[in-house]
C-alpha cells in the first residue's frame, strides 16, 4: 500500500482476511514496521466502538476479530493469531499477491487458513496448528493426507500450482514433515525478520526431509521442489 494512507475502510477490509489479530499485526500489514503507529492505535478502538470489529483479552494485550467469527462463541483466539502471524509476514514479504481467505475454500474436501496467489500462478496455503491440535496422534497426518487427495481441485479452481506450508507450535524436534508438504515450527517461523518469510531455508519437506526456502533469491516464484534421487 505504498504511497496510500489507509482509512477506515481499509482496516475493516483487512479485517476480514485476519482470522484474530493485534495492533501489531494491523501495523506491519500497512506499514511493514514493528514500532507502534498512532493510526493503529486510534483506528482499532474506533471500529469496535461502531461494531465493526471485537475486541478480546489475549494476555497483557488486546486482539482483534470481526463479528462473524465469534457469533455466539469464544473464538480460539491462539489459533486465530498464529493464522494472521503467517498471513501478515508472508504478504509483506512479497505485496504482489492476492489473498484468498479461509471462507473461499469452503466448497473443498479441505480448507486451508488461507492462500496467497502471486502473478506467476502459483499458490501458498497455510495451514496453522496450536500446540495441542499438532500433538494430537494422526491429526497432521490426516490433513496431509487429504491434500494428497484434493489438492488437484483447489489447484484447478485457482488455475495455479500450490505449495502447502504447515506451521506446527511444537518444538523443532518434534517436526515431522510427510507428504508433499513444506513444514516449520512456529518459534522458527516467527524469528525471521519481517520481509524474508519466502526466502529463508527454514521449510522442510516431507518427501526427503531438507530444509529448503519457499522461493529461489533470484526468481519471482514459488520454490520449485526437488527431484527425488
Amino acid at each position: 500500500m505504498k504511497g496510500h494512507y489507509p482509512y477506515r475502510q481499509d482496516f475493516e477490509k483487512v479485517g476480514q482476511d485476519f482470522h484474530t489479530a493485534t495492533r501489531e499485526h494491523y501495523t506491519i500489514w500497512f506499514t511493514g514496521k514493528t514500532e507502534r503507529w498512532k493510526k493503529a492505535e486510534v483506528m482499532l478502538p474506533r471500529l469496535v466502538k461502531l461494531g465493526k470489529l471485537v475486541a478480546h483479552d489475549y494476555g497483557k494485550k488486546l486482539v482483534y476479530t470481526v463479528p462473524r467469527r465469534c457469533r455466539g462463541i469464544l473464538p480460539n483466539i491462539e489459533h486465530g493469531v498464529g493464522c494472521t502471524e503467517g498471513l501478515v509476514r508472508f504478504r509483506r514479504s512479497d505485496m504482489d499477491c492476492i489473498v484468498i481467505p479461509e471462507q473461499r475454500f469452503k466448497g473443498f474436501k479441505v480448507v486451508p487458513e488461507w492462500g496467497l496467489l502471486y502473478p506467476t500462478g502459483k499458490l501458498l496455503l497455510y495451514e496453522f496448528s496450536t500446540r495441542d491440535n499438532a500433538m494430537r496422534s494422526g491429526l497432521i497426518s490426516r490433513k496431509v493426507h487429504l491434500y494428497e487427495r484434493y489438492l488437484a481441485d483447489i489447484e484447478k479452481e485457482f488455475n495455479a500450482q500450490a505449495t502447502v506450508l504447515f506451521v506446527l507450535d511444537i518444538p523443532p524436534e518434534k517436526i515431522r514433515p510427510e507428504g508433499d508438504c513444506f513444514f516449520v515450527d512456529y518459534q522458527t517461523f516467527k524469528s525471521v525478520p519481517i520481509g524474508w518469510q519466502l526466502t529463508v531455508t527454514i521449510y522442510r519437506w516431507g518427501k526427503d526431509g531438507q530444509a529448503y526456502s519457499l522461493r529461489k533469491y533470484d526468481q519471482p516464484i514459488l520454490y520449485q521442489k526437488p527431484a527425488l534421487r
